[in-house]
């Protein structure tokens, strides 16, 4: 999870090409959710898709004038120094619970994971033999006795094929 970020996943419904959702997404990664700041970089924009200072300001401007939840992608605002916002994000989090000030997206997104990760746990199996592959599976299977091979159910085996050849082999 060292690359983890939210993001809208109606962006892709959005008039926006290859190159600008990347970039975007880029953005998206880049955001930080406890300050509520956008941090944009043409510099590292550029060196992370191989462009050009100018084709990154192309890009970026493009960028801005594509609407979502009636808000811009990017603002970007020049004063001594140029800086960037993204309310079509802030408001995007903020419809999940990421409010300034405020864990309860954390918990949110926290419970969700728990959920995730409860689900993946009811999938995984204990199977037998489970380092070893389909190979190295049906020498063992074909050296049990007949009354042990009889014993394993298919669902038990990462292979299950294999355990139905061993015992057709066998009669």
């Amino acid at each position: 999870m060292s690359r983890f970020y939210l993001t809208d996943p109606n962006i892709n419904t959005l008039s926006l090409n290859n190159l600008q959702f990347r970039i975007y997404q880029y953005c998206c990664a880049n955001y930080n959710v406890k300050k509520k700041e956008a941090f944009i970089r043409i510099v590292n924009i550029g060196g992370q898709f191989q462009l050009t200072k100018n084709e990154v300001q192309e890009q970026l401007i493009k960028i801005s004038q594509v609407k979502h939840l009636e808000l811009p992608l990017l603002i970007i605002k020049q004063d001594k120094y140029i800086s960037f916002d993204m309310p079509a994000h802030k408001k995007f989090l903020e419809s999940i619970g990421f409010k300034k000030y405020s864990n309860y997206g954390w918990r949110v997104l926290k419970n969700h994971i728990k959920e995730i990760n409860y689900k993946e746990k009811e999938l995984n199996h204990n199977y037998l033999y489970p380092n070893l592959g389909m190979y190295e599976v049906q020498d063992i299977l074909q050296r049990l006795p007949i009354e042990e091979l009889n014993k394993i159910k298919p669902d038990q085996i990462q292979y299950p094929w294999v355990l139905k050849n061993a015992i057709k082999n066998r009669t």
